[in-house]
């Protein structure tokens, strides 16, 4: 499945979380929690074993082992997991009553490229599949098997058909806690047509000087439409994480072969590095030039600080024609 430009994350906001997304949505993270944490009792659910596991045990028996040591260490390793849930819609109405207060809450749209360069660099997004059946136990096979940890997220990614409507994304991520992500990768904010205005006058106030478009949510007969109460501010304007200017000299080393590559003019990959440079989390634009792995793109290598503090380090891809293209390094 393709994976969405955009996903959305819908979230409470009553007077238990409304300080606790209000500095989520300040220090620019979201909170990844277990997976034993889920409300429903099916949620990424598996099992172990296998009815010829007896065998097995009655080999390792002499050496003072079982077999169920080993799931037990499985188990503890799956527990360790942790996810970030996302639909791939601001519209769906269930979805504001089940997760957003009942319409009195927010629902957040981000950018998935720009999402995924901060906490969430290298972590795995996946739809959701959803079935009437549990896949098969998790059996000594699986366990030596090199494909076990894709046959884990297959089944942390795995609910029932009736939650279908949902049309989930997961991150899972290797720890539970904060995932920083930049501040330019939240792109807007809906606001829930039943929320306290007390609350959205904070959001405004937090989001003043962010590259964020915030909606106010209104209901008209059984239409739920949205306008915009605060517009996105330009690059520009935005409040810097980091205080960042670039120097043009920092290319002169790289010029003469991305001139020989580049079928476009130079003023291009300036263009695009005063760009990146406007951005608020930006530290370092170290550097650009041809690929060695690959000489049919080229690359701009940066480092981003998230509010976290912590430094994130990114390469964007180009081709030729100074087309973004998506690339693994």
């Amino acid at each position: 499945m393709k994976t969405p430009s955009h996903l959305y994350r819908y979230r409470p906001l009553d007077d238990n979380s409304f300080e606790r997304e209000l500095d989520a949505l300040r220090n620019s993270y979201l909170y990844s929690p277990s997976f034993k944490s889920m409300n429903d009792p099916m949620e990424a659910f598996y099992q172990t074993g296998h009815p010829s596991d007896w065998i097995i045990n009655s080999l390792l028996v002499s050496n003072g082992k079982s077999l169920d040591e080993i799931y037990k260490m499985v188990s503890e390793t799956i527990d360790r997991f942790a996810l970030i849930s996302f639909s791939d819609s601001h519209q769906f109405l269930p979805m504001w009553a089940y997760y957003s207060s009942n319409f009195a809450g927010m629902c957040l749209e981000f950018d998935v490229v720009q999402l995924s360069i901060g906490d969430l660099q290298n972590e795995n997004l996946r739809p959701v599949t959803y079935a009437f059946n549990a896949l098969p136990p998790l059996t000594i096979a699986d366990i030596g098997d090199k494909q076990l940890r894709e046959k884990i997220i297959e089944r942390i990614t795995r609910k029932r058909e009736e939650w279908a409507h949902e049309k989930e994304w997961r991150f899972i991520t290797g720890s539970i806690g904060a995932k920083h992500y930049l501040d330019d990768a939240l792109v807007r904010v809906f606001l829930g047509p039943k929320i306290n205005p007390i609350f959205t006058k904070r959001i405004c106030e937090i989001l003043d000087r962010r590259a964020v478009e915030v909606l106010q949510g209104e209901i008209n007969g059984f239409d739920m439409s949205f306008r915009c109460i605060k517009p996105a501010r330009q690059l520009n304007e935005c409040e810097r994480v980091v205080d960042y200017k670039f120097d043009s000299s920092v290319l002169d080393s790289f010029k003469c072969d991305l001139e020989k590559f580049l079928k476009v003019p130079f003023t291009k990959l300036i263009e695009e590095c005063q760009r990146i440079a406007l951005r608020p989390n930006i530290k370092e634009l170290s550097h650009a030039d041809v690929s060695t792995n690959d000489r049919s793109t080229m690359y701009i290598s940066t480092i981003y600080e998230l509010r976290s503090g912590r430094e994130v380090y990114h390469k964007t891809y180009f081709d030729d024609q100074f087309r973004s293209i998506t690339k693994t390094p």
